[in-house]
């Protein structure tokens, strides 16, 4: 992965007859948005006419979200739709589009065979993991993500990456998967790019040729380039990725105190909503190795069946006389008790490996590799669901309810 920021004086504006345009990031860099030589392109634009038409750009699929005001939008005089602050619409650059109404927006144009979505993040003082959601088959993937309200920081394997309003944070991504922490506050808006992008052999990413190799559609004028607008400049150099060192001679299987203490967390935190009352649980990250033990108890009831087993046990004196009611109760409270603290804890301890505390990782703390094995495990668990409650700005909700 690489990646750059960009702030306002790294941005490009150039006038149009309906308002100004500030080029916020264009791939590959030196390509020239008049000469449609580009692969991808960011920009915000500002409409300052009631109303106004947009370029053509029949080579390039296009995504709008508005970020300020409300607008109507048409195309080719044959579908319309309202879009009011965060709401996006995909449409094809060919469309004649005719736009009502005085808007700030966001924008993001693809070329076409490559794959463009937005969405919006509201990152909080609790880092959250945030993976791929194009889903693209393409080579190459980029994000970007523009902080619109507040600040954000980034956390890629390990490096933090501070941006706050105004500024945009370019991450590419070549044959691997994008995965990343986020906290912080505000409102930012994140475009994923997915496109094919030949890197010669041997050649590291961040020294990919700068020109694309297919041509661009014809200019239409309609914008006039400022004389601020330059290459961009060069990214930084390719983030190294750390290999872990393999271990070697007997494994210290920790403490019986330090291993019981973790197995009375997980036994007593596995209940629906957890991560809701438990703090903890929105700090940390549980391996494959651990998840898989877990999941295996839950998936046969042990400590449920050793549970009822105890209550039929309490129970089997009062069936019999030998008990009152009154003390059947204290007895199967007694049981309540002993297995919270005890019996489940034990159960837990005896069947997850050991140390605990080496399979569970402090979000802020994580490696790439584990990073992408938590993107990979998302998208097994309740992904769908997940995704159209944390997305429902994105144009991509309504094809995954489908």
């Amino acid at each position: 992965m690489r990646y750059e920021l960009r702030k306002e004086e790294d941005y490009s504006v150039s006038k149009w007859m309906g308002g100004k345009t500030k080029e916020l990031a264009i791939f590959p860099p030196g390509s020239k948005y008049l000469d449609r030589d580009f692969i991808w392109r960011l920009s915000s634009a500002t409409v300052e006419l009631e109303e106004s038409d947009f370029s053509k750009l029949p080579d390039y699929d296009r995504v709008l979200m508005v970020m300020e005001g409300s607008a109507v939008l048409t195309y080719d005089g044959k579908k319309s739709i309202r879009l009011k602050e965060l709401e996006q619409d995909s449409f094809d650059g060919g469309a004649k589009t005719k736009s009502y109404g005085k808007i700030t927006d966001f924008n993001v144009m693809v070329r076409k065979g490559g794959d463009g979505i937005l969405d919006v993040i509201r990152p909080d003082s609790d880092a959250k993991i945030l993976g791929d959601t194009l889903h693209t088959e393409r080579k190459c993937t980029t994000h970007g993500l523009y902080v619109k309200e507040g600040y954000m920081v980034v956390n890629y394997n390990g490096t933090m990456i501070m941006v706050n309003q105004g500024e945009l944070l370019v991450m590419e991504f070549f044959n691997e998967i994008p995965v990343y922490a986020v906290m912080g506050e505000g409102v930012v808006i994140r475009a994923q790019m997915g496109y094919d992008y030949d890197i010669p052999e041997g050649q590291d990413a961040s020294e990919a040729p700068e020109s694309p190799s297919e041509e661009g559609g014809q200019a239409t004028g309609e914008k006039t380039p400022s004389a601020d607008e330059e290459e961009p400049k060069t990214v930084p150099p390719v983030i190294e990725k750390k290999e872990e060192p393999e271990e070697e001679g007997p494994v210290d299987k920790g403490s019986f105190a330090e291993n019981f203490k973790w197995a009375f967390f997980i036994a007593n935190t596995q209940f629906r909503g957890a991560q809701h009352v438990v703090k903890k649980l929105k700090t940390i990250w549980y391996d494959d190795k651990l998840y898989g033990a877990v999941k295996k108890l839950e998936k046969y009831f042990v400590t449920f069946i050793v549970f009822v087993l105890g209550v039929v046990g309490c129970l089997w004196p009062y069936a019999k006389g030998a008990i009152s009611e009154g003390t059947a109760v204290g007895f199967i409270a007694l049981w309540l008790i002993i297995d919270i603290i005890l019996v489940s804890p034990l159960i837990y301890y005896f069947a997850l490996p050991k140390p605990i505390a080496s399979h569970i990782k402090d979000l802020d703390k994580m490696t790439e590799k584990e990073l992408q094995a938590m993107a990979q495990r998302g998208a097994k668990d309740e992904r769908l669901e997940k995704l159209l409650a944390k997305y429902k700005n994105t144009g991509k909700a309504n094809k995954l309810e489908k």
